[in-house]
């Protein structure tokens, strides 16, 4: 029978059960068996424990030593420390019982964790733990619990089981205590003995979400975090969504309300968790933005933790569940599986980056290729760094407008794509086709013709020879670069929330393919917008640190182009401090760069000039600056001489530069 019936015959059959768990008491009481009341010891020498002839179905019974009241499934509970399902569950069994849940594969009556009817004040919070339950004491709906159960325990058609039933998620609310007020015709779902969740199901009732007076919003289930036996932790928006995964044989809490990713993320800054965490939060523009708060806390607080989409396309697991249950058991099984490997790959990383372990972990990983440096087609400063960019870095690129600083990053990326390796390159500020064209006039420059980005975008003015010029750029650029670049893809703006989805989605495809996590270029710093409310000092902490972590995590370069301040742009100076909003990027940045113009430097043996007073001719000239380098003294500097109209790089060299400007790199 189904567990809901096997409750009802459980209460009926106390009589033939008794016997099992006490012993009969010294005399009848009303011509009734009574019987030694286990909890207080009372008809040791007289009448104990007996039934409650006040009980509406018969079956309560009642100790007139120490006043319990309840029926053969309070009293074991009480008795044995069970919690409800694990009680019904041995009583069952007793009286021959047996419970059937052939609809609900996997689900697992002992992953109850609330005891309907536990004693007030007998649960614990976790070590530290700041429980909602200090806000209201006094509070106890321990009683209130037991006549909501009830009400769901009737016959087929009562609305509160119908409803359930309808949701698919009839025993996993019966297994952790839910219930029905048939007053308010709303479903209970316990918190705890002073705090429930209280879900109408009234078509009149405009709030379906609502909670005793003066009791804050509660997160259903958060004991689960700290039971031992759980592995696994699902994070949900709503109650009924963690009970569709418990249904589904996972563990889950449910927070109410998106503004309890907060308070949840508090309680784990304060208590930690032994599980790994699955978040499988609402599919909808709220529950992504919750998803990643509780992520960014998750990776700051080192719990392990996946996202897994349980929902086949839905909006939330209850919807899953509803429209296909055996899709969606798998579903859950298999996010329980993935999280598992997850944390076995986590805890075999990290034998290796400790002790004994971590030595031959690192002598086996440098003789292969996976740290080999990328190199920029910089000479020089391939020269001066090593070899190129070292994997696992976040470059910073910082100069004043109209240095070149695009076009360099540009010269540098699109090198690379032609080297075979993938480029992820977001420009922020020019669009897809604007930087097609100078990278078609960069190209036609290096074959030996001249055309200026603006004759590119205006194909309708072409003579004959421009466009056997632009055509055969282009031609150039499909067959040797476009294989490896992506150009501001369509699907990313300029939120930061929007760019890491994306880089993180191609790295793992690209690494689930057997290929390396695409190098990535955004420009620039300044341009990227952050949450609600969130200042611009704020989102630029926010993101070079998720940036640093991305190249760290997939063993690649992030190479981010910043904006110089005021006051570096009026003098023409390039030092480690002269980006704006620099704090974060200074301490972070492990390769920091600088592009001035030449003659703004100091130079022994020519005057230095304010910006404002070169010539279009000076302008040509540019240093590219090492201003910081973890791997590298700061100092380096290399001359070029770049071309804005065609958008072009040239490395000067002794014979090519006039000797006040002396080429290569120096020491400064």
């Amino acid at each position: 029978m189904d567990f809901s019936t096997a409750v009802q015959e459980t209460r009926s059959e106390w009589r033939n059960i008794m016997p099992q768990i006490t012993e009969p008491a010294k005399q009848k009481v009303n011509g009734e068996t009574s019987w030694i009341c286990p909890l207080c010891g009372h008809g040791t020498h007289g009448d104990g424990l007996t039934r409650n002839p006040q009980s509406n179905d018969g079956n309560g019974l009642k100790c007139f030593g120490c006043d319990f009241s309840g029926d053969i499934i309070d009293l074991y509970m009480r008795t044995s420390g069970k919690d409800f399902a694990e009680a019904v569950t041995e009583l069952a069994g007793i009286a021959g019982i047996t419970i059937e849940d052939s609809n609900t594969p996997g689900l697992n009556r002992s992953q109850s964790r609330f005891n309907q009817n536990i004693a007030p004040g007998s649960i614990k919070p976790h070590p530290g733990q700041e429980t909602q339950e200090k806000a209201v004491q006094a509070a106890d709906f321990t009683e209130y619990y037991k006549a909501c159960t009830d009400c769901l325990l009737g016959p087929d058609g009562d609305p509160g089981r119908e409803y359930l039933k309808g949701r698919q998620v009839l025993d996993a609310a019966l297994y952790n205590g839910a219930g029905y007020d048939k007053n308010t015709k709303r479903i209970i779902i316990p918190c705890s003995n002073s705090f429930y969740i209280a879900r109408s199901i009234d078509p009149e009732e405009k709030i379906r979400y609502l909670n005793p007076k003066g009791i804050p919003a509660a997160i259903f289930n958060e004991k689960a975090l700290h039971t031992q036996e759980v592995q696994e932790v699902f994070i949900t928006e709503g109650a009924i969504d963690a009970l569709s995964i418990i249904q589904a044989g996972g563990q889950a809490i449910g927070l109410n309300s998106t503004s309890n990713a907060r308070a949840l993320i508090e309680k784990l800054e304060k208590t930690g968790t032994d599980a790994t965490i699955i978040l499988a939060l609402d599919n909808d523009r709220q529950g992504q933005k919750a998803t990643q708060e509780v992520q960014e806390a998750l990776q700051r607080l080192q719990i392990p933790f996946i996202t897994a989409d349980i929902c086949n396309g839905l909006k939330d697991p209850n919807s899953a569940i509803q429209e296909d249950y055996t899709a969606f058991y798998d579903a859950v099984q298999t996010a329980i599986t993935d999280a598992r490997a997850y944390k076995n790959k986590q805890q075999q990383e990290q034998e290796r980056r400790t002790g004994p372990g971590m030595i031959d972990a690192f002598l086996e990983a440098v003789k292969t290729r996976k740290y080999e440096p990328v190199p920029t087609g910089i000479t020089d400063i391939d020269r001066a760094i090593g070899g190129g960019f070292i994997r696992q870095q976040l470059v910073i690129l910082g100069a004043a407008p109209g240095t070149g600083k695009t076009a360099l990053a540009q010269w540098i990326f699109e090198g690379m794509a032609k080297a075979g390796r993938t480029i992820l390159f977001l420009n922020l500020e020019m669009s897809r086709e604007q930087i097609l064209a100078r990278s078609l006039s960069r190209i036609a420059k290096q074959n030996g013709e001249k055309i200026r980005v603006t004759d590119i975008l205006q194909g309708y003015k072409w003579e004959w020879d421009q466009e056997a010029t632009i055509l055969n750029a282009a031609e150039q650029y499909k067959q040797e670069i476009a294989p490896h670049m992506i150009y501001n893809p369509e699907e990313v703006t300029a939120d930061l929330d929007s760019i890491l989805a994306y880089m993180d989605r191609e790295a793992k495809q690209a690494e689930a393919a057997g290929r390396e996590a695409p190098l990535v270029c955004i420009d620039y710093l300044q341009i990227i917008r952050g949450r609600e409310r969130e200042d611009d000092t704020a989102v630029i902490k926010r993101a070079v640190s998720s940036l640093k972590k991305y190249a760290i995590d997939h063993n690649t370069v992030v190479f981010l182009i910043q904006a110089h301040n005021r006051a570096a742009n009026q003098s023409g100076s390039v030092t480690m401090e002269s980006g704006r909003d620099t704090s974060a990027i200074e301490y972070s940045a492990d390769l920091q760069l600088g592009l001035a113009y030449t003659r703004c430097l100091d130079r022994p043996g020519y005057d230095k000039k304010a910006p404002e007073k070169l010539t279009p001719e000076e302008k040509q000239l540019v240093t590219l600056k090492v201003t910081k380098g973890r791997f590298t003294a700061p100092g380096i500097e290399v001359d070029l001489h770049f071309n804005g109209e065609t958008m072009t790089y040239t490395q000067l060299t002794d014979q090519e530069e006039p000797a006040p400007q002396r080429a290569g790199y120096r020491y400064r």
